[in-house]
């Protein structure tokens, strides 16, 4: 099949998890069926201002060749607009009665594009059929994922791109970005996570030989850190902040774009969130994950169900299979958490700056599989036109 329109409905909740994926999913869309007329329906338009600057409070714009149309806007001119050949409903949202009543004579694929997730169940669950009451209509369940035999993760074109320019132009990246400062032989790193203590990773950097900047973005991952030096300092945390051996910056939001860049930059990432742990991986550099807390823990589940993934996906020697286990118990600790809180965690971040470059090479051979096995817009197009 050769779509002529591709729909796609998103429920922005993650704050910028969400509509990160379907961003670039969209754009993905665009660059394979590039006749297709392709709508992203949302129904908070904030969080995509931010990760583009070309978007607007409007609630109907083209950006780049795609609409993004409000919700409501949406459902208030829908006998304008109607149905796609295509229509894809992200991470389980609810799309309205009208539309899908109307879906159901009209349009031809209906795809459920689940949440990423190292489970093995996914497998067999991926591109499986869901009955619904239409003769024309079939709908499946996509089911992203760090296998080859899952639905794989997004690799876009354009990040592929920003990936290489940031690995190849480092100094350039960071002085565009932060001005001023010199990062000559300091180790560089992001920061992205949920409300949590960082005190024990000061401690270690603090014994490390060479100086560390921290880049540390969003405002729960700020406000962890304020929360430190409010005890331990009397001097207000704006922007740059010097403490013993570690830089520490608040950076402002970036677009999307230059998040790819700066994160392609520097010496290792630590994440949270679907969209960022995948560009993490794909960068192939050393990096934690601040995974979405679940109750009961569940998370800690689908964190331990992505590191199988992870082992089973590469080829060690014994050395590297000592460094991976030790670098493991650390991203299980970093996570075991039953709230998102200030309290000291137990976690020791000495093993990931001791074995850097062990962890390093690991990370690389990680990302070489996903970019060759594990790439959703290739499997995706695939099926589409196979149908």
């Amino acid at each position: 099949m050769k779509p002529n329109s591709i729909d796609i409905f998103c429920d922005v909740i993650d704050n910028y998890g969400d509509i990160g994926v379907v961003y670039r999913f969209a754009k993905e869309m665009k660059r394979v069926f590039p006749s297709a007329r392709i709508r992203v329906i949302l129904n908070k338009l904030e969080e995509l201002i931010k990760i583009n600057k070309e978007a607007t409070y409007r609630e109907y714009q083209v950006i780049n060749g795609i609409e993004y149309i409000f919700e409501d806007f949406f459902k208030k001119n829908f006998e304008e607009f109607g149905v796609s050949d295509i229509i894809v409903e992200a991470f389980g949202c609810d799309i309205f009665e009208e539309y899908i009543k109307l879906g159901k004579v009209q349009s031809k694929l209906w795809i459920n594009l689940e949440y990423l997730s190292g489970e093995k169940w996914i497998e067999d669950f991926h591109l499986k059929q869901s009955l619904i009451d239409s003769k024309t209509l079939k709908k499946i369940f996509y089911m992203p994922g760090f296998s080859e035999k899952s639905g794989g993760i997004l690799i876009d074109e354009e990040f592929l791109k920003n990936k290489e320019y940031g690995k190849n132009n480092r100094e350039k990246v960071l002085r565009e970005f932060f001005q001023d400062f010199n990062f000559n032989n300091k180790m560089v790193g992001t920061i992205f996570s949920y409300e949590k203590n960082f005190e024990n990773l000061l401690e270690t950097l603090n014994k490390q030989e060479r100086e560390t900047v921290l880049i540390l973005m969003g405002e729960k991952t700020q406000k962890s850190f304020s929360k430190f030096f409010e005890k331990n300092l009397t001097e207000d945390f704006l922007k740059w902040k010097k403490y013993d051996k570690i830089y520490l910056y608040n950076a402002q939001f970036f677009s999307q774009e230059e998040y790819d860049k700066i994160i392609s930059a520097v010496d290792f990432n630590f994440t949270r969130g679907e969209d960022s742990i995948v560009r993490a991986l794909l960068i192939g550099k050393p990096f934690l994950w601040h995974i979405y807390l679940q109750e009961d823990k569940v998370h800690m589940l689908k964190l331990r169900a992505f590191l199988d993934r992870f082992s089973e996906s590469i080829s060690l020697n014994e050395e590297e299979k000592k460094v991976l286990k030790e670098y493991f118990k650390l991203l299980d600790e970093y996570n075991d958490r039953e709230t998102n809180s200030f309290e000291r965690g137990k976690e020791d971040f000495s093993i990931f700056f001791e074995k850097f470059h062990t962890i390093n090479k690991i990370c690389e051979e990680y990302s070489k599989f996903l970019l060759e096995k594990c790439n959703l817009t290739k499997k995706l197009y695939t099926y589409i036109n196979e149908i």
